[in-house]
Formats: C-alpha cells, sequence, structure tokens
C-alpha cells in the first residue's frame, strides 16, 4: 500500500525525533508470501495476498492465456469453487511479545488455522467486508504456520459484488481480498488513529485537527506510558495508564497555523501531512503506526430545488464524476491503479464514485488522496435485488431486513468507515444505492456513523427520502445512447439539474484493436453474438447493440462495414458524452453533480467505460476531457447559443471565437469576443447557430487554449417522454447527421517528431475540406495501442488551411512506439 510504506519511512525517521535512543521492541508487517491449494489436492499455487482464488488461478495460468478475450470466460469450470480452498503462510514471532493477526478482509467463509490449532471458525468468521483482529499470543511460537480455509459466499450473502455489470465472479470473489497484518508488541498496541479536521473555510489561515488514538492493552498487567505524536510543523505528547486488557481513546486537538490546505486539482493542490503515532514507556516504544491525512472541510446543503451540493472549504464545487469497479480477478496492481487514476485526472474530472466498497488494499483511496480527486463511497445495489443477492427484497428497502443479514450490515458500515475516514477525498457515504435501508437498520447506521466521522451522509443515490432526510440525489438515468441534445433539453429525468449519480449514453466502442481482441478476430463483422457477450449482464436490456445500431442507422445512415460501424459509433459516444458533462457545467448552481456510468470496465466490455479493459481510452474519453478543459467554450443544443464555463479558482479574461462551417465545409460566419470567465458563472457570448454546419470554437487566455468542434443537425431530436424507463428515453424522431457522413474524402501531412518521453504529431489539412475526427495511435511491434500513453487530445478535427500538433507521452520504460493514424474522411498523404 502506497501510503503505508510511505508513513513506516517517515515513522523511522520521527521515531528518532522523539526520544533519540529510543529502543523500538514493536514490530508489525503484512504476510505476502502464501500458497493456494484446493483441499485435498496435492497442486499448490504460490501466491501473493491479497487475492481472490480465481485470480490467483488466473495468474498461474490455469485458465490459459487471454481467458477474458472472446467468449472463453464460459469455459471456466466453476465447480471447482464450490470446493474448499486453503490458502498457507509462515512466518516468525519473536518470544517475548505479544501477537495478533489483523485480518482485513477474508471472502467468504472462514476457518483459521494457528500451528495446527482452529483459532476462528466459519460459523462465526464470515463476511468480506469484516475486519477481525485476533490475539494469538498463546499459541505463536518461534515459527508459525498459518492456515485459512475459505469457502465461497451462497445465495442470500452479503458478499462483494459487481451487479450486472459484467458476467458474475466465477469465484463469487473468494479469497482473502485485503492484508492480512502481524502485529507484535510487548503490552500495549495502537490499534487505530483517526485525525478529524476542524477547519473554518471563513477563514484558512489556521486549522485545527483532533487526533483520536485507539490504544489496546495486550498483556495481563496494567501499563504506564505516554502517546507520543508528531506530524510537520508539530508534535504531542500525552500520559497514558491502561488497565490489564483495557481498550481507551486518547484524544488530541492540535492547532496548525498556515495550513497547506487539502483540495482538488481544479482548485489548488492536494495537500497531505503525516502523523506518527508511537505508545512509549519511557525509552522504549510498544507499539507505532502513521497515517495520512489532510486538512480541508467538507459540507452539503439541500438546495432550494432539493439537490444536494457538497461545499469544499467553503466553495460549491459541481462533481464531476464517474464510476469505478475492480478488476473481476481482483488483480489491479498499484501500478495498474495509478496508470487509472492518472487518466481521470487527465479527462478533467474531479472525483469517483465508488458504489461498492472497492480495493483490496487502500492505494486506490491513497491515490485519490495524492490526486486530489474526491471520493464518493458506500454500499453497492448488489443487496437490493433479490436476483442478485438471493435474499427476499421488502419493497423501498431492498434485501437487507432479517435480524442477521442487519447485523452484519452494521458491522461492515462499522468497520469499513473506520478503514476510510482518514481519507481527505472521502467526501461522503453512501448507505444505499436504488433503495432506502429499511427504518430499523438505518437508526443503527446513523448512531453508529454519528460516534465514526463527520462527512455528509446520505441515504440514496437516488432521489429518496429516509430517516436522515432527503438524499438530494437523482438516478433516473439514461444508461443507453441519448442524442447530445438530451442534457440541453430534459427538464425531467436525467438533463443538466441536480446531482445525477448515475448516467451515460450506453454502449461506448473501445478503439478497433481492443474490439479485434475482445470479439476475436472471426467474429468481427457482422456485428453478432460474441458482441454481444460483451455488453452487460443484463437480463433485460443493455445485453446488445441493437439500440446503438438502431440510433447509428437514423442518424447517419447504417454502417457499410466493420470501420464504418465504428467511426459512426465513436462520434455518437464522443458527441453524447461530452454534451453530458458541457450541459451540467453550463447549469450550474442549478447542476450540483453528474457521475458517467461508468468509468471503468471489470472485464473486456463495450459498455459503460471512459478507458475499456485493456487501459485504452475510447472516443467517449478524449469528448470528457475537451468537455472537461478548466476553461471551454461549449455549444447548447438546446437553444443554438454558446457559452463560456469556468470551474476553476480565479477569473480571467479570454478571446473566444467562433467559426461557423456549412455541410460543404465552406466558412459561412465568423465571430469573436472578449469575456472575463467568472468560476461557476457561465455566459453566454453567442447565440443563433443553426445547422446543419459545422462549429469550431476557440478559447485563447494568457498561457491558455481550447478549441471544441461540433456537427450540429438541423432539428432536435424527438424523445417519447411518456415512454420513459429506468434505462432511457426512446426516440420517436431522429435528427439528420447524414450531411457529417457526406464529408468528402481529404488527405492530410503527418509529421512525427521524437520528444523526451513521446512524440509531437503534426497533422496539416491543405485541402478546403473539414477532416473530421482523426485518431492518432502510438501502436507497440504486434501492433496493438500501448496503455498508458497520453495524448494531449486526440479523436479531434482539423479544419481547412490548419495545422494541429498533439502531444503524446509514453508510459514510463516504453522506449518508443509506431505512431498509427485513422480517420472519418481524411488518409495520410504518401
Amino acid at each position: 500500500m502506497i501510503a503505508y510504506a510511505s508513513s513506516i519511512t517517515h515513522m523511522k525517521k520521527i521515531v528518532c525525533l522523539f526520544l533519540l535512543t529510543m529502543s523500538v521492541t514493536a514490530m508489525a508487517g503484512p504476510l505476502t508470501n502464501w500458497t493456494l491449494q484446493r483441499q485435498g489436492h496435492k497442486e499448490t499455487y504460490s501466491v501473493q495476498v491479497p487475492c481472490t482464488v480465481a485470480g490467483a488461478l488466473n495468474e498461474a495460468g490455469v485458465f490459459g492465456p487471454d481467458v477474458l478475450d472472446q467468449d472463453r470466460y464460459k469455459a471456466i469450470d466453476k465447480s471447482v469453487f464450490d470446493e474448499t480452498w486453503v490458502f498457507t503462510t509462515r512466518f516468525n514471532a519473536k518470544k517475548g511479545l505479544r501477537h495478533v493477526l489483523r485480518f482485513e478482509g477474508l471472502n467468504y467463509y472462514a476457518d483459521i488455522e494457528l500451528n495446527g490449532q482452529l483459532i476462528a471458525s466459519a460459523d462465526t468468521t464470515f463476511g468480506p467486508f469484516c475486519v477481525r483482529e485476533i490475539d494469538i499470543t498463546s499459541l505463536a511460537r518461534n515459527k508459525n504456520t498459518l492456515k485459512v480455509s475459505l469457502r465461497r459466499a451462497q445465495k442470500g450473502d452479503l458478499n462483494a459484488g459487481y451487479v450486472d455489470w459484467n458476467p458474475r465472479p466465477v469465484d463469487e470473489s473468494m479469497g482473502i481480498i485485503r492484508p492480512v497484518t502481524l502485529i507484535s508488541t510487548p503490552d500495549v498496541q495502537v490499534q487505530d488513529i483517526f485525525v478529524k479536521p476542524l477547519v473554518n473555510p471563513a477563514d484558512l489561515s489556521r486549522a485545527q485537527f483532533e487526533a483520536q488514538v485507539t490504544l489496546v492493552n495486550r498483556s495481563n498487567k496494567a501499563v504506564e506510558g505516554t502517546v507520543e505524536g508528531s506530524y510537520e510543523g508539530g508534535r504531542f505528547s500525552v500520559p497514558v495508564s491502561l488497565a490489564a486488557g483495557a481498550t481507551k481513546v486518547v484524544s488530541v486537538v492540535e492547532t496548525v497555523e498556515n495550513p497547506r490546505i487539502w483540495w482538488t486539482a481544479e482548485l489548488g493542490k492536494p495537500e497531505l501531512y503525516h502523523l506518527d503515532v508511537a505508545f512509549c514507556k519511557g525509552k522504549q516504544v510498544s507499539h507505532s503506526a502513521g497515517i495520512v491525512f489532510g486538512l480541508r472541510s467538507i459540507e452539503s446543503e439541500i438546495t432550494p430545488f432539493g439537490h444536494r451540493q457538497f461545499i469544499l472549504n467553503g466553495k460549491k464545487v459541481l462533481v464531476k464524476s464517474a464510476g469505478w469497479t475492480d478488476d473481476i480477478f481482483m488483480q489491479d496492481t498499484p501500478e495498474s491503479l495509478e496508470a487509472q487514476v492518472k487518466m481521470v485526472a487527465d479527462m478533467g474530472l474531479n472525483s469517483i464514485r465508488f458504489e461498492n466498497i472497492w480495493g483490496k488494499d487502500s492505494t486506490i483511496y491513497d491515490l485519490c488522496d495524492q490526486y486530489g480527486l474526491m471520493a464518493l463511497v458506500g454500499f453497492s445495489c448488489q443487496w437490493e435485488w433479490e436476483d442478485y443477492c438471493g435474499l427476499p427484497e421488502t419493497k423501498g428497502y431492498g434485501c437487507i431486513n432479517d435480524p442477521a443479514s442487519e447485523a452484519l450490515a452494521v458491522r461492515y458500515f462499522h468497520d469499513q468507515v473506520v478503514w476510510l475516514r482518514n481519507h481527505p477525498s472521502v467526501i461522503g457515504w453512501l448507505t444505499g444505492s436504488d433503495r432506502i435501508p429499511n427504518p430499523r437498520l438505518e437508526k443503527q447506521y446513523l448512531k453508529d456513523y454519528e460516534k465514526l466521522d463527520y462527512r455528509p451522509y446520505v441515504c440514496s443515490a437516488k432521489a429518496l427520502t429516509s430517516l436522515a432526510g432527503p438524499s438530494g440525489t437523482k438516478m433516473e438515468g439514461p444508461y443507453e445512447y441519448v442524442g447530445p441534445d438530451y442534457w440541453w433539453i430534459d427538464n425531467r429525468c436525467g438533463g443538466n439539474f441536480g446531482f445525477n449519480t448515475e448516467t451515460g449514453p450506453g454502449l461506448q466502442m473501445p478503439q478497433l484493436e481492443s474490439v479485434k481482441r475482445m470479439v476475436g478476430e472471426k467474429d468481427l463483422w457482422p456485428v453478432g453474438p460474441n458482441w454481444a457477450y460483451h455488453c452487460t449482464a443484463s437480463a433485460s436490456v443493455m445485453n446488445n447493440t441493437r439500440f446503438l445500431e438502431n440510433a447509428m442507422n437514423h442518424l447517419y445512415g447504417p454502417a457499410q462495414g466493420l470501420e464504418d460501424w465504428m467511426r459512426k459509433a465513436h462520434a455518437m459516444d464522443y458527441d453524447a458524452t461530452r454534451s453530458m458533462f458541457e450541459a451540467f457545467r453550463a447549469n450550474v448552481p442549478t447542476a450540483t453533480g453528474i457521475v458517467q456510468w461508468m468509468l471503468n470496465s471489470a472485464w473486456p466490455s463495450l459498455y459503460w467505460q471512459l478507458y475499456d479493459w485493456y487501459g485504452i481510452p475510447t472516443a467517449g474519453y478524449y469528448g470528457v476531457k475537451t468537455a472537461n478543459a478548466p476553461v471551454q467554450a461549449v455549444y447548447n443544443y438546446g437553444n443554438g447559443s454558446v457559452w463560456v464555463v469556468n470551474d476553476g479558482a480565479k477569473a480571467a479574461d479570454y478571446v473566444v471565437s467562433a467559426r461557423i462551417y456549412d455541410a460543404d465545409s465552406r466558412l459561412v460566419r465568423y465571430e469573436k469576443t472578449s469575456v472575463t470567465a467568472r468560476p461557476r458563472d457561465p455566459w453566454k457570448i453567442f447565440s443563433g447557430v443553426e445547422g446543419p454546419c459545422f462549429l469550431a470554437l476557440e478559447i485563447i487566455g494568457q498561457d491558455y487554449t481550447a478549441t471544441n468542434f461540433y456537427c450540429i443537425p438541423a432539428e432536435l431530436n424527438r424523445y417519447t417522454w411518456s415512454k420513459a424507463d429506468w434505462w432511457g428515453i426512446p426516440m420517436d424522431k431522429y435528427t439528420d447527421m447524414r450531411f457529417v457522413s457526406q464529408l468528402p474524402e481529404t488527405t492530410l501531412q503527418m509529421q512525427v517528431k521524437p520528444v523526451e518521453g513521446g512524440y509531437d504529431v503534426t497533422l496539416t489539412n491543405n485541402s478546403q475540406v473539414i477532416a473530421y475526427q482523426n485518431i492518432v495511435k502510438a501502436l507497440d511491434a504486434s501492433g496493438q495501442l500501448i496503455p498508458g500513453t497520453f495524448w494531449t487530445d486526440n479523436f479531434f478535427t482539423v479544419l481547412p488551411g490548419e495545422s494541429r500538433t498533439v502531444h503524446c507521452t509514453l508510459p514510463k520504460g516504453c522506449t518508443g512506439a509506431e505512431i498509427g493514424f485513422s480517420g472519418w474522411n481524411a488518409k495520410i498523404a504518401e
């Protein structure tokens, strides 16, 4: 875990500052080197915990290469996961110390043996979101053998889940899915450190924080000592006495002058502090721990229109987010997670929504802290649908309604709030997704939450009201394709008002190289069953490509082959996804939040993603990046006007130009104006744009330029509002985009200039024809797109007589690439 490692390094220095010649007798460390074996079978696999059983077998090559591509996942024998699987590790334990094993996530039923003795049994040790500490002092030896025997979750269990976004994990995510740690101390353990920021947004020149340190005396004798704490700019020391076996919380309030405040990246710097705490007896450290925290205030309010508005350090923010999922085998690494978080930041998003308490350790939340991304966390609808959870639903409340399930959910809630509450990125907790907790259950949540945390509590991602009051959110979709005009004209469902927690254009086609991998060369054309297999696993809708294809046929005309299908699907994704974020930006303060459904995919998928499972951006990625440029000129499809939006911290002066081309690429109108763009103050600058036409916008400030390009039809789509459903809004009349399909072919000059870490690629259009949606590609020796490559822009247009230069940054360690090209109507001149 990134923060864990850095805080331990920092802590060693701090301990020396504490007491110079202090003796450190405590130990703590994760147990990582394990073996895995199916009970009763001889074959053994070396594994690194945390992992799932299926993930470990995939890592070992048991399922064969690229098992998630094409339809190979179907062939996995799931019956082997009906059996018990045994994780085994060996570790040393120093004599004379008290020893505790900490289990942060066991999925699902666990029998735990130490040196042949059962120390926890599956009848009480179950549930992936319970954190458990077991004192093993009486059984510990110099050399120890630990066995964890696991059985998978059964129907009706409150398991981790992916709902219908993809096929279910073949093993139901069975495994040791979070760290196992050995904690050793002569007596007192620093069990938990919680830092509660006390920041007055009206005066950020000083701040306070309350440090709550939970101590456990693991010995059978009373102990006296001091709690020693150190952080940048201060330290504290508190005398403490603990009776034998006692637990005590020590609370300290510290004042920080000229604090470094945590902000989202668009508003400032995401400043972080380290706090290191030790329990000491004289010059001896019994046990120590360190955490990372941030100083910031986070509040929310319900606006007069009933929408939830988050407020960071006194500033109202438009939450621009997307929905996260873990890999289906839980095989994300710190490197892959950081690559993804970098992409989130590159798109100009300021948040990630975690529907489920994702992560096999804290890495993803650490990265949100470091990159200045707000995190909305909470429970998933997997416990609200009977066909997924297996428990009977109660109308309005989902499946958690019997005493045993409620007790387990309350424990989950307690342990996960404690697990995440030091992260400044976490701005709120959702205890419901499509439903609300039943009143009996929510009373217990609220009672715990009042003691444990201070962030806004949100009862549901949907527009519902509970004991805690209104959610202030909405979850009206759509989840299937709608045109870019939808976001500007809808005033009843998912349009640009309020806080929309889940919405998007549905099928978001990966680039061709990825589609070839996931579908298979032989099934690429015509679109068929292997395409549908990589849509969602929903039993009702979104399980094939027909909805998008129908819209495509009406808008642009039927695809004339695979490449034509791809370019039209990309254009539809780019325009709809971009417009969604632009519409919300242009409608603050009425708009308070927008969550693209989704951010990423658990497996190779065609649906709901801004980058695909292989780590390659979709067209929608670049649409979102364009929409979320810090200051941008955007087109309002609803009334034919152009607006300037600014989500940053400061006002500045800009020059905005608009060029309008007719369907034959002839410039028919040019306007230019100056504007002062103020934060959260959208400003209309042009109007009267009529299609069919092409609109090119440019905004220029001091050391700043952003462009935007639109294909504008003559009429809007006509939506059948009376037939609106949870998945979306059908259209009974489609706009005509065939003028885009009829753009003549043209040629571009391409110049590739190697620069440190990547390339500058310049496309020059010497023709009189607009060159639409040009894709530049960084390819490896096998012709595959290189994951982790960042382009300053892509899927971009080059106007007649224009040159556009984009920069490509290759991933660390990549020494070179072949630069490829694909265009809507352009080819590269030879």
